[in-house]
């Protein structure tokens, strides 16, 4: 049995959509409030888009300063770059250089200490030679 508005305790049960529409009597949507648009803000909306002749002189200055300090910014790190790597060439072709120099004084330091070598400036030096079959060898 139910008892619903109006409704006497000997009805009968409501069908689905009678409940349905009774529960949800007292629920509306949400709509958000909007307000209306003043006269003010209407007429601000309807102005053209062109800019004054002063304000366009500001904008296209403005513009081409800021054109040029990135055009001159850009010469200045290119002309930075182009110095950099230039002392980097010149770096390298000394490096390199003295990269060929050290292999020679390498080369001839191992020239200068082979065993033939010191035999040889020894026996002019110290006047050293290997004694001949006629020599006497006294220890």
């Amino acid at each position: 049995m139910w008892c619903l508005r109006g409704g006497t305790a000997g009805q009968e049960e409501p069908r689905e959509e009678e409940r349905t529409m009774i529960v949800n009597a007292q629920i509306r949507p949400y709509r958000c409030r909007t307000r209306t648009v003043g006269i003010r803000q209407r007429v601000a909306a309807n102005h053209s888009s062109e800019m004054s002749a002063p304000l366009r002189r500001a904008v296209v200055l403005v513009l081409c300063a800021a054109l040029f300090l990135v055009v001159a910014c850009g010469q200045f790190l290119h002309w930075r770059i182009m110095k950099g790597s230039l002392v980097v060439e010149q770096l390298q072709s000394v490096s390199s250089d003295l990269a060929v120099e050290n292999m020679d004084l390498l080369a001839r330091r191992a020239r200068l200490m082979s065993p033939e070598h010191v035999e040889a400036v020894a026996a002019v030096r110290f006047d050293l030679h290997e004694p001949g079959k006629d020599q006497v060898h006294r220890l």
